[in-house]
């Protein structure tokens, strides 16, 4: 069986039958929880593409190829900066060895290739004299080369002639998608794959294909060309043995016999749903040859006559007309039909499924595991003895169409809805590993602060991100987690940690212990006015209007009370601009005005001084200590806060809970200092239990100050909270990037985190995934709006033992 190629020119492929191809590679679509009104988009897309094509041929591959771990992982180590940057390399070198010992030393992955025969139009086909000197040229290079040599030759202008009917393909195909023209190291990889090679990383690959120019033509070894196809292949029967000097191979190819049931759309994606179906490496080909309308109609109607010449026969003897005879005669009236209205072309489909293992015995396992996959989407395979090497062959670009036996008759809707090119995307390349897809297994990577470089392909630049579920899901281990690594790589962070969950990490992490900074914030005396706002605040402005909405806040005093805010404000602008500033010096203030409701504001805000913690808000302006943030990571822990539950009315919080929230709010408000530092840090501000401050107005116009102000000056606002109703404000909601929806059970908070990430709120299957979530298992959305299904893996023993918030068990008690 002759090998097909004779030359290859950049993402040109001709045959030894004097055809071209342009070859390109189709980069994956997002296509997991799409709504069925986008699937239909992508659809209609790839109907388009199909169609246009009104003669020809069309070849469509989708290859398992392998990628790097540790090639990722070295990228994720150049993000890698400042005090801590030895610290991250180590880690990444943990984890490069674990997720290598797990998975080995690269990990599948599934590519598009998709080729359309290059067809000369009139004005290029009309030269007859050089059409002639071409075929004469093309019959003496042809002698030359089996009489005397062992080169391929093609003349320069031939090449320049499919050079540019190329160019015009690729303008229309990326009108509806996204391509990447294929190169020598493409074709190279592809061929060597076929051809048993294994365990080469796709990125560092290198095909050498020398070439000669010459007057006029280009001259290339045909050896060089065959090259990737070096091996020993043996044909067993139903299955080929390849032999290379590394490895051995066997492989199978199934081809399609029969379509018994309807593929509907959507869910006959098959294309799609293998990659998540199989852990084993599986390619498929389709090569698909394009009838004209006109010569599809004859097709179809001399069909029509066979069928009905059968009918009448049957009836002519006596006979009943068979069930299969009745089915075909409808199907094709249904084509005849279809193809009359559409006025569009037919499609002769040859599909090949080839499947691959180190061993026969473990072939067989694939293959049956492959059959009954296609069994359950109503296509039957085949597996035809003595043709393995024939089918095996439709792989290579530009070769024919083994046989004629398995044809499938189609139209374009038909293999638009095979979903070729959809796949399950999340995350980067390179950057911080969180984990996996659960669907694919892929490891999924992120970098916190690339939203703001304005990424092509990305949906929004927001910096920002939230995590969201209910108790014990993982939302604090994940969130966790991907401050951590951001600090290791050279973020600073100020995580705001009412639950005091956190203080552990000095002595648990020794690695970052000198950039942990760890502000606990007790009822010890010590700590007396360090959360007063003119304390805080470096900037007697910003201070004044934090006491303003630190005490209407506690005292209730609205600005649209015109006996009482007047009263207050003044008081708190004669302090702002005294050699003395404090809470407590505003009540001195207003007792100095002396009128009766300036007292009774004093003896209003007085009351709330002598409370447990209240102390931390109130001071005389006399305090000495204050919260540094000089370090990478800052922890600032407020124990004994009384947080209102979230479903608590502002009007029924208790004097405790009224002090709690008020100094998250100090807190948070402090967090715009710590945002306005370098703008060439990246800065991540994590607010733990959020819904406790936006819940209340000057909580949730706070959250909107940080994150607009957080777009600018390069930092993020991590929200952690259990409602996705928190977020649910549009200016705030628009303004998050990243997003992270852990395990949920009530239907209602359900339906607002499926239309938080912009998804269908009546799609039953993405309720069920939401709702069956396991632990450390989340729906997560990435920064170009690919969302999927993604389970954290911290890898290191210390890392999740640091970050886990549950309770320790007794002895002797668990599972």
């Amino acid at each position: 069986m002759q090998y097909p190629i004779k030359y290859i020119e950049n993402n040109l492929v001709w045959n030894h039958d004097g055809e071209c191809f342009a070859y390109y590679e189709l980069i994956p679509y997002n296509y997991s929880f799409l709504s069925v009104e986008q699937k239909e988009a992508v659809h209609d897309a790839f109907r388009q593409l199909i169609a246009q094509n009104r003669d020809g041929r069309i070849h469509a591959l989708q290859i398992s190829t392998e990628s790097s771990i540790r090639a990722a992982q070295e990228r994720s180590g150049t993000h890698a900066s400042g005090k801590l940057r030895g610290a991250a390399l180590r880690r990444i070198d943990g984890q490069t060895e674990a997720l290598i010992s797990m998975i080995g030393e690269n990990q599948a992955d599934y590519r598009f290739y998709i080729g359309f025969k290059l067809l000369l139009n009139e004005q290029d086909s009309g030269n007859i004299g050089r059409q002639a000197a071409n075929i004469f040229s093309g019959f003496l290079r042809d002698v030359n080369h089996t009489l005397m040599g062992d080169f391929m030759s093609m003349p320069d202008d031939e090449i320049l002639r499919y050079q540019k009917m190329e160019k015009l393909l690729e303008s229309r195909i990326s009108r509806r998608f996204k391509v990447r023209r294929l190169d020598k190291n493409d074709f190279g990889y592809l061929l060597e794959h076929l051809y048993g090679k294994s365990g080469a990383a796709y990125e560092g690959y290198s095909f050498q294909l020398p070439k000669k120019k010459l007057k006029g033509e280009t001259i290339v070894k045909r050896y060089d060309l065959i090259k990737p196809a070096r091996c020993l292949m043996e044909e067993h029967g139903r299955y080929l043995r390849i032999v290379r000097e590394d490895a051995e191979t066997f492989a199978a190819c199934f081809t399609v016999s029969d379509v018994v049931g309807e593929l509907d759309f959507p869910s006959s994606e098959i294309f799609y749903y293998q990659q998540q179906q199989f852990s084993f490496p599986v390619d498929t080909s389709m090569n698909v040859e394009i009838i004209a309308n006109r010569k599809a109609l004859s097709t179809v109607r001399n069909k029509k006559k066979e069928l009905k010449d059968l009918d009448s026969h049957a009836w002519e003897s006596g006979d009943e007309t068979g069930t299969t005879v009745a089915e075909a005669l409808d199907s094709v009236n249904e084509l005849e039909t279809e193809l009359g209205q559409s006025r569009e072309a037919m499609y002769k489909l040859s599909y090949v499924v080839r499947v691959t293992a180190p061993d026969a015995e473990e072939l067989k396992r694939r293959c049956d595991a492959v059959r009954d996959f296609y069994d359950d989407m109503n296509v039957k395979l085949v597996r035809p003895v003595g043709d393995m090497a024939g089918l095996h062959h439709e792989f290579i670009p530009a070769g024919r169409r083994y046989m004629n036996d398995y044809i499938q008759y189609v139209t374009s809707d038909f293999l638009a809805g095979l979903g070729f090119g959809a796949a399950q995307m999340l995350g980067e390349k390179d950057g911080i590993y969180i984990g996996y897809g659960v669907d694919t297994g892929r490891n999924v990577y992120l970098q916190p602060a690339l939203a703001s470089q304005g990424v092509k392909g990305s949906v929004t630049n927001a910096l920002s991100a939230a995590f969201l579920g209910s108790l014990g899901g993982g939302k604090s281990f994940a969130n966790n987690l991907l401050v951590y690594y951001a600090v290791l790589n050279g973020a600073r962070a100020l995580i705001v940690d009412p639950k005091a969950e956190r203080g552990n990490w000095k002595h648990d992490l020794p690695e970052i212990a000198d950039e942990v900074n760890i502000v606990n914030l007790c009822s010890d005396g010590q700590n007396r006015g360090m959360l007063d706002p003119y304390v805080i605040m470096r900037r007697p402005k910003d201070a004044e209007s934090l006491a303003i909405d630190i005490l209407t806040f506690l005292t209730g005093i609205s600005s649209r009370d015109g006996g009482r805010f007047p009263v207050l404000r003044r008081a708190v602008r004669t302090v702002t601009n005294s050699g003395r500033r404090g809470l407590l010096c505003v009540i001195e203030e207003l007792r100095r005005e002396g009128s009766p409701l300036a007292v009774s504001i004093a003896d209003h805000i007085e009351s709330f001084t002598d409370y447990d913690f209240a102390h931390l808000l109130f001071s005389a302006g006399d305090v000495k200590r204050s919260i540094s943030l000089e370090k990478q990571l800052n922890i600032v822990q407020v124990a004994g806060l009384v947080l209102p539950d979230r479903d608590t009315r502002f009007e029924e919080y208790t004097t405790m809970e009224l002090l709690s929230v008020a100094m998250l709010i100090v807190i948070s408000t402090f967090a715009l200092d710590f945002i306005h530092m370098d703008r060439s840090v990246f800065k991540i501000v994590d607010l733990d239990e959020a819904w406790s401050f936006l819940n209340v107005a000057q909580g949730k116009t706070l959250a909107n100050k940080l994150v607009r102000a957080g777009r600018a000056m390069n930092a993020a606002v991590y929200f952690v909270t259990q409602n996705a109703a928190d977020l649910a404000d549009e200016s705030l909601k628009n303004n998050i990037g990243l997003k992270f929806a852990f395990r949920s059970t009530d239907i209602a908070e359900i339906k607002k985190t499926l239309e938080f990430f912009g998804l269908d709120t009546g799609d039953e299957n993405s309720q069920k995934r939401l709702r069956n979530l396991e632990n450390g298992q989340c729906l997560m959305q990435d920064l170009y709006g690919h969302v999927g299904v993604v389970q954290f893996h911290p890898i290191f023993a210390d890392l999740f033992h640091s970050f886990d918030t549950r309770p320790p068990l007794k002895a002797g008690v668990g599972v």
